[in-house]
């Protein structure tokens, strides 16, 4: 039996967990990670291989032993999803992530009153469970800028201090200065994309991305390869946790992380309050316990709320932190709607460069348009890259499916993509998803992982009429841009059978009420004042943006408020 002491336990060492044990460290106290995957280095990236990272998901969890089920409803058998886009080593899902880093616009966070204000109760669908955040862009602009400055992110503003700025995102939250690093080169994805949306009107950019256009603390600039999202960074210019945060740590002296350690149990007392954690080591004991002050859990949504459940007590019979019942509940993901464009007359050479170079609009994404008459609430970004999560032979023939009448398989797939291979590109509508009550997570009966653990389990389905009209809105907008590229084929891909989409947020949703939510501003569980949740998890809504930036923002705060706040007065940080 091995048991520790510490201060600080955190669950998890991907994008929150590496800022709060840096931080937590750099206060003075002691902090434990515990990682259900290795800690691997930059050398291990190299060679990039395209089977190995992308095609066989190396750095992912494997289905089989760490499976992931759904349903579409309750009257349905959940099955093992096929595949999955978190992380399972040291850095999580940052070790192979596009890199994408988006702030949120000032009405994500507060979508039911923006709504109301704006359209009257009626246009808020009767069914979504929509909640405005307990925290404002206002509040939450200082841990940007510093997670931006921190590892290292390449963009452009388009409002700085309330001053709008062509080149970059007009529609975008102010911002107090410039982005730390220029935006990366441009590639052919780009300048067709941006020729295109100009003349329709529109206001293309460069995405921002933590990939360093040039050197930056020590990390080399990007090379260019290709090989990025779904891949490590073989020289270390992406700014994933493992590179930046976790060395960060380190220096600190007062971290230690254990990796190969798969937390199955959040431990009590009598009183109802966190005392550590339970854990398989690696090689398979579960008799290991972490003794802490406070726990925090930091891994995936899945596993955020699997945790919680799996950790009832006679005390807690309904899962840890779940007296409001809302643990698991409002579940949301980002629907993807996309449409090709393949041309004659020209190359578009979408294997080069990181696949996070893109160009987006924002002018349909949140509320940036009016929405009186369409019959549906918010939006979605619209960017331009490959077909899959990269540009190489493999994801393009997996996720493109050829335009109408070209068969998906045989002699005349062959000669399509051979000939437009390098003369495509894909256009994603990332479309942002209001909270149900009934899209959930809870613990499979059925099905169970390596360790004898029920899978998580979800029950999901986002073809509702908001969503459905939302979707079909997009499409138009992206095979319109198509059409303006000159393309010679512009065709949209087939929707998703209801299945969740990418970027999961939501199951212990953050809240000024205990009564509607998991959590408080800063992570801290309303039922147990030393148990914090950090992630996506939190998330009241999903805006159209990637999750990442507004994660590590929150460990920030969070780390605030525990090291200013609760070290020196432990109990809640806000009454409620």
């Amino acid at each position: 039996m091995a048991t520790e002491k510490t201060d600080v336990v955190i669950v998890g060492a991907g994008a929150a967990g590496g800022i709060l044990a840096a931080e937590l460290g750099r206060a003075g106290m002691k902090v434990i990670g515990l990682e259900r995957g290795p800690r691997l280095a930059t050398k291990d990236f190299a060679p990039q291989d395209e089977l190995r990272f992308f095609q066989r998901q190396d750095l992912r969890p494997n289905v089989k032993r760490q499976p992931v089920t759904w349903r579409p409803n309750t009257k349905s058998r959940a099955t093992p999803i096929p595949s999955q886009s978190y992380g399972n080593q040291a850095g999580g899902g940052t070790v192979h992530y596009g890199a994408v880093s988006w702030r949120f616009h000032e009405d994500d966070f507060k979508v039911r009153s923006h709504t109301i204000a704006r359209y009257g109760a009626s246009a808020i669908p009767e069914d979504s469970s929509v909640i405005d955040w307990p925290v404002s862009y206002t509040e939450l602009e200082p841990y940007y800028d510093r997670i931006e400055y921190e590892i290292g992110v390449s963009g452009k503003a388009g409002n700085l201090q309330g001053r709008k700025i062509d080149g970059g995102n007009v529609f975008e939250a102010p911002r107090q200065r410039e982005f730390p690093l220029p935006p990366l080169q441009v590639d052919q994805v780009g300048v067709t994309f941006d020729a295109a949306t100009k003349k329709l009107g529109y206001h293309p950019f460069s995405t921002p991305r933590a990939i360093l256009s040039q050197p930056y603390k020590g990390r080399p600039a990007c090379s260019y390869c290709g090989f990025c999202q779904g891949f490590g960074c073989h020289i270390g210019a992406k700014s994933s946790t493992l590179v930046t945060n976790l060395p960060d740590a380190d220096a600190t002296n007062n971290f230690k992380l254990i990796t190969n350690a798969m937390v199955y149990h959040i431990n009590t007392d009598n009183s109802g309050r966190a005392t550590g954690v339970s854990y398989y080591g690696p090689d398979g004991s579960a008799d290991n316990t972490i003794e802490a002050e406070i726990v925090i859990v930091a891994p995936f949504v899945y596993d955020s709320v699997r945790l919680l459940l799996l950790s009832k007590t006679d005390k807690f019979p309904n899962g840890l932190a779940n007296s409001s019942s809302h643990l698991g509940r409002h579940l949301m993901s980002h629907i993807g709607a996309r449409v090709f464009a393949a041309f004659d007359d020209r190359h578009i050479n979408v294997y080069m460069g990181p696949s996070a170079q893109k160009h987006t609009i924002d002018d349909f994404n949140g509320d940036n348009f009016d929405h009186s008459k369409l019959g549906f609430i918010r939006g979605s970004q619209i960017s331009a890259g490959p077909a899959g999560l990269e540009g190489g032979p493999i994801a393009s023939a997996m996720n493109m499916p050829p335009p109408p009448g070209v068969p998906n398989w045989g002699e005349g797939y062959r000669d399509f993509f051979a000939k437009y291979y390098t003369r495509y590109l894909a256009m994603t509508g990332q479309t942002e998803e209001l909270p149900y009550p009934n899209q959930i997570i809870d613990l499979d009966p059925d099905i169970r992982d390596a360790w004898g653990l029920p899978a998580p389990r979800m029950t999901y389905d986002w073809r509702r009429p908001n969503e459905l009209k939302r979707i079909e809105f997009v499409n138009e907008k992206m095979l319109e841009i198509g059409r303006a590229m000159g393309a010679t084929h512009v065709w949209r891909a087939p929707s998703s059978p209801g299945t969740p989409g990418s970027h999961h947020q939501g199951g212990t949703r953050m809240g000024s009420n205990p009564k509607e939510s998991v959590v408080n501003k800063f992570g801290q569980t309303w039922d147990i004042p030393n148990l914090f949740v950090i992630g996506s998890s939190t998330f009241p809504t999903s805006s159209g943006f990637n999750p990442t930036l507004t994660i590590q923002a929150l460990a920030y705060m969070s780390a605030d408020a525990i090291i200013k706040q609760y070290r020196k007065s432990p109990g809640p940080l806000i009454r409620a």
